[in-house]
């Protein structure tokens, strides 16, 4: 098991690294975030797994629940607006496909 800690809006949370034998929600998932144990897990590479680039997925992944960390810490975890439980999975996607990109632009900037 990998274990590390990262700071979300001063909150501290766990990101954890687990096979499925060690955390049965990855059955059904590839990570999750835990807002009520500040926890962030997410699946480590199966034997089964035909991904081509399991490491750029892995990323993209734990940005993903990252964001959801952001988004519960800030407040806006929950979108009850229109009855939905969680923040639309479409937006936390596309932040977390497109940050990478986002950063770089920033860099090259000079604006971050």
């Amino acid at each position: 098991m990998s274990e590390k800690k990262v700071n979300i809006l001063g909150t501290e949370y766990t990101i954890e690294e687990l096979d499925e034998e060690q955390d049965e929600t990855l059955a059904s998932c590839d990570g999750y975030c835990d807002k009520t144990t500040k926890r962030i897990v997410i699946a480590t590479k199966s034997k089964d797994c035909d991904l081509g680039d399991f490491e750029w997925y892995r990323k993209k992944v734990l940005r993903h629940e990252i964001i959801h960390a952001f988004h519960f810490e800030s407040g806006i975890g929950e979108n009850l607006e229109n009855k939905q439980y969680g923040f639309p999975e479409t937006i936390v996607d596309w932040v977390a496909f497109q940050f990478p990109k986002m950063l770089k632009a920033f860099e090259e900037v000079g604006c971050l």
